[in-house]
């Protein structure tokens, strides 16, 4: 009899830990978010290559440059609204208000940019 109720204690510790684990592993999910896309060039549609993308909201800025296939991408963001602007000498500067970030989700947002002037004088 000593020994079904030491099994059942065990059991019963077993599942004590199974509940605070899973409680934890929930409690740190669901906090952060992401926004990535494409920059391409509004008249080809090629991508552009290291531009930069500027992601700012009331709660933090974060700039990113784009790969080699105009990727970029951003982690760790707060959930917020956010203004993207996207910048490349040779490019008219493009920035865009509104784009929503969740938690546990990565937005696509891709951004054309019109040739024109440089975004940047210096």
């Amino acid at each position: 009899m000593a020994r079904a109720l030491s099994l059942r204690g065990f059991l019963s510790l077993l599942g004590l830990l199974a509940a605070f684990s899973s409680q934890a592993s929930w409690a740190a999910a669901g906090t952060l978010g992401g926004i990535g896309g494409i920059v391409t060039d509004a008249k080809s549609g090629a991508p552009i290559a290291g531009a930069q993308v500027n992601i700012s909201s009331p709660s933090q800025v974060v700039t990113v440059t784009t790969d080699a296939h105009g990727h970029y991408i951003a982690f760790s963001l707060q959930p917020d609204d956010y203004t993207l602007t996207a910048q490349k000498d040779g490019y008219e500067t493009q920035s865009l208000a509104g784009y929503s970030v969740n938690a546990d989700q990565t937005q696509q947002y891709d951004l054309k940019l019109e040739p024109g002037s440089t975004a940047n004088s210096g």
